[in-house]
């Protein structure tokens, strides 16, 4: 099933966000099935500049064992559309 215009313009965002944080990472390197590690060559201090990146972006907060099992850029935009549309925490 192809990606919903949300979806795709998440992985747009997280595409961007890597190639910003990750130093000699271009966009058009970055696939929506890349594995950090293996295709993108993203080592633990550059998951840490990227996790961070992304709280700060999305004002989240991704705690180290769910960063740690996001390991494509797939899997860290549909972790994105579940945090971001989930509320967080409290009444108003």
């Amino acid at each position: 099933m192809p990606p919903t215009a949300d979806e795709r313009q998440l992985l747009d965002e997280v595409r961007d966000l890597l190639a910003a944080t990750v130093e000699d990472l271009t966009v058009e390197e970055i696939g929506p099935d890349s594995s950090l590690q293996d295709d993108l060559g993203v080592d633990s201090l550059a998951r840490l500049e990227l996790v961070a990146a992304i709280e700060d972006r999305w004002q989240i907060e991704v705690p180290q064992e769910q960063a740690e099992r996001l390991t494509t850029v797939r899997q860290i935009a549909a972790h994105l559309a579940e945090a971001v549309a989930a509320p967080t925490g409290g009444t108003a």
